[in-house]
This record gives structure tokens, sequence and C-alpha cells, in this order.
């Protein structure tokens, strides 16, 4: 008598757990409940302590579909690779156990795949925050409503894996399993799009990612203990041994390049407020020697910003690491210059605007740049379109940042920005700003980029004018008094121009909010290449 072939599971839904008993339940209620039911759910139990196991063994006694397989803790890269090893699916996903998914999120990532016949799909996903319950859309294959090609999506793409679903063979067939150690996604995620040879997006949110969860380690990476690969260069080695394994290193070095560059760039700008200043500044070297030994003669220069949030996101682009320590955005050049005499109590819900303010009221500036030695400050300045605060013998912006404050000075004598005491103010502390940098930095240029706020808001097919749009076009006049200053006083300083370039407006679904300040990242990237080609 012949044995009955076991029929392929369309998809497998592979889950580490490990001390998610507050979330589990939500998890895998939004999975049971999915439009496309034909699947199998295999909890990897990581060693839970906190009760974890038995939600998870009373969830696969209700429902069939589900399986529980206990094992000794080893973190999530060893329980995602277990699950491989036993999933009967033809496709896998990998969910995080304290995430959650909409109920259509496996019948389109599947049918993505099999209507376009490639081998890997993704949806864009909602960023939650899990303190304050505000989400926030993220757009994961591409921007302004133009998809990534595939070299974009390698390097651009948002590397996560519970994002994705994926043929099980290309995992197995070229032998791909997930890292132990930080950043396990970004070592393969680039690397399997470039051999799946495509992938096919869904252009909705679909996925829920809890952000700021207590425990999580997205919330307290792993400490370093002195180990540089505990904190990104590890994930780094996997992604370039990779490619090298599949023989297409070569094949996609340039990119490789700019993707590490990147990944280490977002590590760091995620650990600014959550290291100690001095084990941060070390992590820095130790990233800017990495891309020395990786990549022999690349731009690996150091630089300060001194503008508008969305200048970061412009050198974003650039082919050379960031490191977030350099910047001071919501400062401005009157308060740098005339610092205020006497500190006050600064508290923000935003540390990374709380360690702005700070440093505008307390002029770190020429502070930070000693401990730099930056060889360019890219300067713009839209952060001048605010009004300046007197205080204790100084000034202050008040900036977006500044004006949310949880507790700051008395909002009293205030110097309109449009005023020409502000204007004449704001031309003596240029002039003295360039003479400090040239006198005590003189191997240092200065690199002014041309940006105003943007008039309109959109994608690549439509736009509209913001609504304020005269109160915008009213500060750009004002901002364009301060480049004309520059360009007609210090015709050395090389000027960026940027109000030419194609689609000089707001991304509508921007992710970092939808204002006049921030541009969108086609026009990012543009600027970025004009200001390679100046430097």
């Amino acid at each position: 008598m012949k044995s009955e072939k076991k029929r392929m599971i369309p998809v497998s839904v592979i889950i580490p757990v490990y001390n998610v008993y507050e979330w589990i339940d939500f998890c895998l209620e939004s999975i049971v409940t999915q439009t496309f039911s034909d699947f199998e759910v295999l909890l990897i139990d990581d060693g839970s302590t906190d009760g974890s196991d038995r939600k998870c063994q009373k969830w696969a006694e209700k429902d069939s579909r589900i399986k529980v397989m206990p094992k000794k803790n080893e973190g999530p890269s060893i329980a995602r690779n277990y699950g491989l090893q036993y999933a009967a699916g033809e496709y896998v996903v990998f969910i995080d156990a304290d995430d959650w998914v909409e109920s259509t999120y496996l019948e389109k990532l599947y049918h993505a795949i099999i209507q376009n016949h490639v081998l890997m799909s993704e949806c864009d996903v909602y960023r939650f925050n899990n303190v304050t319950g505000e989400k926030v859309y993220c757009a994961c294959s591409g921007r302004m409503g133009r998809q990534y090609t595939l070299e974009e999506h390698m390097i651009y793409g948002a590397a996560q894996i519970w994002k994705c679903m994926i043929k099980k063979t290309v995992f197995t067939e070229y032998g791909i399993k997930f890292p132990d150690c930080h950043g396990e996604a970004k070592a393969i995620y680039s690397l399997l799009l470039a051999l799946s040879g495509g992938i096919s997006n869904v252009e909705e949110g679909l996925y829920y990612y809890r952000k700021f969860r207590c425990g999580s380690l997205s919330e307290k990476p792993r400490e370093n203990h002195g180990d540089e690969n505990a904190v990104g260069l590890q994930s780094s080695d996997c992604l370039l041994q990779g490619f090298q394994e599949q023989g297409v290193y070569q094949k996609y070095e340039p990119l490789l390049r700019k993707i590490v560059k990147l990944r280490l760039s977002e590590r760091l700008a995620g650990l600014l407020y959550r290291r100690e200043k001095k084990e941060f500044c070390l992590l820095a070297e130790q990233y800017y020697s990495y891309i020395e030994r990786k990549f022999p003669n690349t731009m690996n220069f150091r630089y300060m910003i001194l503008g508008g949030y969305n200048l970061n996101r412009i050198l974003w682009h650039m082919d050379v690491l960031q490191n977030p320590y350099g910047r001071f955005n919501f400062s401005s050049l009157i308060s740098l210059m005339n610092p205020a005499e006497e500190p006050f109590l600064c508290l923000h819900k935003n540390k990374y605007r709380e360690i702005m303010v700070r440093r505008d009221i307390e002029s770190e500036f020429w502070k930070i740049i000693k401990e730099i030695e930056p060889e360019y400050i890219f300067i713009d300045f839209i952060e001048e379109r605010f009004d300046i605060l007197k205080y204790a013998g100084g000034y202050i912006t008040r900036s977006d940042a500044f004006e949310t404050l949880e507790q700051g000075p008395a909002k009293e004598h205030i110097i309109e920005r449009n005023s020409e005491e502000c204007f004449k103010l704001w031309e003596i502390s240029f002039q003295n700003f360039i003479e400090k940098v040239q006198v005590e930095h003189p191997k240092c240029r200065i690199i002014v980029i041309e940006n105003y706020l943007s008039e309109e808001v959109g994608d690549i097919y439509e736009k509209t004018y913001f609504e304020n749009i005269d109160e915008i076009r009213s500060k750009n006049l004002v901002l364009k008094l301060y480049y004309k200053f520059v360009s007609e006083n210090f015709p050395y300083i090389p000027m960026i121009e940027t109000a030419d370039c194609a689609y000089y407006y707001t991304d509508r679904k921007y992710e970092y909010g939808a204002i006049p300040s921030h541009l969108n990242e086609i026009v990012n990237r543009e600027i970025a290449d004009r200001i390679e080609r100046n430097i």
C-alpha cells in the first residue's frame, strides 16, 4: 500500500516567542482571523520564563494550525532558523510576537507573489508607538508613488523581515540563515532581494510594528561589552560575506558600499540618546575604521550639519557615514553665536529634540567641532525662519522643538524674524561664525545648501499648495535675503541651488511629517548628488 503524500501547505508563519505574555494573544488573534486560512503557525518558544509558553499551548489546543516548538533560549535568529528547518509551507513569513497584522496580510502577500510570478513580496507598515499610541505609516516599496528599482530597494528598502513573504527555497537552496547578531535582518535583506531577482509590492499598511516596548531589543539593544560586533559590525560582515558566498559580490560592490554606510548610519541614529557620550563616540570611530578597511579609497570624511532636519535626510543619501553627533537642528546662527549666560531645565517628550534644544541653549557647537574636527560644515537656513527669544544676556531659537518643550523659560522678549533688528543681528552672527571657523578650523570647508520651505505637497502624479501658502512664501522671502547676503559677501563659499530640482515639494505620505520644512526622498537624493559633485 502506497503511503499518502503529505500535502504542501502554502504558507508557514514563523513566530519566535520570548517573554511576550502581555502581547502574544493580540498577535495570534490577528493571525488566526486571516482571510487567507491555509497556513500553519510555528510558535518557537525560545525559553520563555513569564508564562508565554502556557499561552502558546492554549492557542495550539484551540487551533490545529498552530504548533508550539519549545527550545532553550538562544535569541530570535536561532529561533527563526529553527522554524525554517521544520516549516512545511512553500512560502514563509516571520512575525514578531509583540506585533500584529491586518486580516488581509497573508492573502495579499501570497496573491502578490502568485499573480506576479516572483519569489518575494512585501507590504507597507505602521510603526506603532507603544508609549503614546500614535501610529506612523511607512511606505516600503518606494517614494512619492514611484516604486524602487531592485537596486534602489536593496539600498533604501526598510530592512525588516516581518513585512515580507518569501519562497522557502530562497533560504534552503542558497543556504541562507539568520546570523546570530544584532540587526540580523539587515544582514540578509538585500541579499534576499538580489537572489529573488525582483519583488512584488503591496502598497498597503498590513503590518503593525510595536515601538518602545519595555524589554524589546529595539528599545534596549544588546549590551556592547567592548565587542564592536554587538552593535552593527557583525551584521555588516555577514552581509558582505553572504554576497561573497553567492558569487555576486563584485556585481553589487558599489551598492554594498552604500548599503553598509546607510545601515551603520541608521544604527548610530538609533543609539545617539541610548548610549553614553564616550561609548557612542568610540562606536562611531569604530564605524569609520570599519568603512576604511572594507572600502578603501571611498569617501569617509567627518562633517557637521547646521540646519533643518531635512538637511539630515539630504545628506543621508550621500555616499558617506552620517554621524548624528555632528548634527545641530532646531538651532540658528544668532543663538549659536550669542548663547544665553544661564541654563534652564529643558525637558521634552522627544529625546532627539531635547538633545537638539540643549545644544542650542548651551551653544555646544564650538565644543563639538573641536571633538569631531570635520572636513565640512553643511548649512541651510531653514531654521532661520523662527523668531528669536532674548534670554539671560543671549538668545534662544524659538524652533518647533523649543515651542513644544515640556518645561522651559518664559517666552517673552521676542525678536520677530522678519524685523530689521533680527536681520542685522543675523548678518553680524553669520560674519562672526565664518571668521571663527576660518581662524580656529582653517581646514574645514563650509558649504551652504539653498533650501526653502516647500510650497506644495503631493506625489509624482499630483500636488496641491499648502493651506498656509502665504505664510510659507513670506518666510521664504526672508530666507532668500539670507542666501543673497552670503552669495554677495562671501563668494568663495560654495552654494548649492535646490529650488530648480524636479519634485521640489513635500511627500504627502512622508513618514517624518508632511510639513513645508520637509521635502521628499526623490529630491533629497538629487540634492545629495549635487553636493557630492561640489566636494
